[in-house]
Formats: structure tokens, C-alpha cells, sequence
């Protein structure tokens, strides 16, 4: 009779036994480390997500108070053209007579240059500058002179004058050798109305000794054109809904059509682009740049 060992498949069974436990630890291990590892990952991703928002959060919030507060052609005027009337004439503040404010100080452009002529505004209007780099502002206002822009000509100057409420802002282009005066007026409240545009045109050009010829344009508005024969200047005429647009030139009198189909376009395509609230885009643009300046002081 052949005698079974029972040891051996013991042994074997145990040995067995013990293996394939440790193998069940090492896999609970591993499965345990997998998520701890998934987590770190998905609350990394969570921190930057949060970071990156709140960066957005505040370029958007700070760009909106970097943005320019403006809401009226005066407010582009240098300071002091935004003086009283007693504080230009010099009167006592605090018991202290102040030197009264001259016309520079003001940044007036004086009124007896024969070059500077405000359509429709009388003598006595008092013509300021408007700095350069404060004439795209006017977009945003509803303007169109700081739109035009081309045939060569750059930008000498900006002017304006209000008489009884309706501003009038003027821009003088130049290639070096001609100008080309631009003058866009509106009323600065709903409820005003604009005088004639044919009285703005007594003190720009003798509608008596020029040529005067009525011109449809692109947009199917009328432009009158009056050419001066001993000037060699031409003076276009035009309005639309509670506009005037006063162009006056010592350019070829063959480019008068085209400018003023050209100012007509502008005031038509104006409305399209008005930038009444900045974009978001230039919103977070400056509020990206205020950041970028505090972190690099």
C-alpha cells in the first residue's frame, strides 16, 4: 500500500496561498495611489482654473476703471478751458486776486486769425483746441471728423466753439501745400434744432461771386457746391439728420465730389462702428496692461 504525504501538498497549498495574498496587497496599494494621484491632478487643474479666472475678474474690473470717462466734448479740452468765466477774468478767491487767464492759458485759438473760422459761430465764440491725441475720443461721442482721414492729409488741428447749444468741431487737414477744412456741427441736446445750413456759409464763402452747383451724392444726399473764381477755393455743403458738414478747400475743384461723397459715406458708416460702451476685448486689454504695470513697479 503506497503512503500519501501529506505534507507536501500542504506546504504547496500554503506557499500558494500566501503568494496570491501579497499580490491582492500590492494591487490594493496601487488601485489606493491611482486616485490619491488623480486628485492632486484634478485639484491642480481645479487651482488654475480658479487663478485663471480670478486674473480675468480683475483685469475686467480694473479695465473698466482705467477706461476714460467721457461724456462731452469739453471734457477733452485741456482744464483750463473748462475755467469760469470770474476765474478767467481774475476776480478775488480766498481774498486773493488771481492773474487773470490768457487765451494760451486757455488753449483759445485767437478769433481775428483769418484762418480760423468757425461755420455758423460769431465772433465773440470763444475757439478752443482740441488736443490731438484726445480726437479719436470724439468716436465715442458720435462724432465723424475724427474718422476722416486720408487722400494724403494728415491732421494740423482740431477746433470747436458752442453757440446756443450746437457745437461745431472743425478739423484741418494738410498735405503740406493745400488744406482741407472739415466742420461737422451738432446740438448738444435733443430737444435744440440747427439754424439753416445756407446761414452757416456767410462767413466761409461769397455765395455771391462763386459758382454754385447742387450735387447728388452716393448716399443720396444733395451737396451744394459753391467754387470761388478769384479764391481758387470751393466751399461743399451738406447735411443729414441733425448733422451739418461745412468743407471748404484749396484742392483741385475736380476732388470736391469725391470728398464730400467721401464725409457723406463717413457719416453714414459712423453709426455702424460707433463704439458706444469700449469692447470687451479693450476692456481687458487696458485692464491687462494696469496689471502688467503694477507687477513690473
Amino acid at each position: 500500500m503506497t503512503r500519501l504525504d501529506r505534507s507536501t501538498p500542504s506546504a504547496r497549498g500554503g506557499g500558494t496561498g500566501e503568494s496570491h495574498r501579497g499580490w491582492q496587497r500590492g494591487a490594493v496599494a496601487q488601485e489606493a495611489t491611482r486616485p490619491r494621484a488623480g486628485w492632486l491632478v484634478a485639484l491642480a487643474l481645479l487651482v488654475l482654473v480658479l487663478l485663471g479666472v480670478l486674473i480675468f475678474v480683475t483685469a475686467w474690473v480694473v479695465g473698466g476703471r482705467a477706461l476714460p470717462q467721457i461724456n462731452s466734448v469739453q471734457s477733452l479740452l485741456p482744464q483750463g478751458s473748462q475755467s469760469s468765466q470770474h476765474e478767467a477774468e481774475g476776480l478775488a478767491h480766498d481774498g486773493v486776486v488771481e492773474a487773470p487767464v490768457t487765451s494760451t492759458d486757455l488753449n483759445l485759438i485767437p478769433v481775428d486769425a483769418a484762418d480760423v473760422t468757425l461755420p455758423g459761430a460769431p465772433e465773440s465764440t470763444q475757439i478752443q483746441q482740441i488736443p490731438l491725441e484726445n480726437l479719436n475720443e470724439l468716436k465715442s461721442l458720435g462724432w465723424s471728423v475724427p474718422h476722416l482721414s486720408g487722400f494724403g492729409l494728415a491732421t494740423e488741428y482740431a477746433e470747436t466753439g458752442v453757440v446756443d447749444g450746437i457745437r461745431t468741431v472743425q478739423v484741418r487737414l494738410t498735405d503740406g501745400e493745400h488744406r482741407l477744412d472739415i466742420s461737422e456741427t451738432r446740438p448738444e441736446d435733443a430737444e435744440l434744432e440747427l439754424a439753416s445750413l445756407e446761414s452757416k456759409l456767410g462767413e466761409v464763402v461769397d455765395t455771391s461771386a462763386a459758382a454754385r452747383e447742387t450735387l447728388t451724392l452716393r448716399t443720396g444726399d444733395d451737396c451744394e457746391l459753391y467754387v470761388s473764381e478769384d479764391s481758387e477755393e470751393w466751399t461743399a455743403a451738406m447735411e443729414s439728420a441733425r448733422v451739418q458738414y461745412v468743407v471748404t478747400s484749396d484742392l483741385p475743384t475736380e476732388t470736391a465730389e469725391q470728398i464730400s461723397n467721401w464725409v457723406m459715406a463717413t457719416d453714414r458708416s459712423r453709426v455702424q462702428v460707433l463704439p458706444i460702451v469700449p469692447s470687451g476685448s479693450e476692456r481687458l486689454e487696458r485692464g491687462f496692461e494696469e496689471l502688467l504695470d503694477w507687477l513690473t513697479d
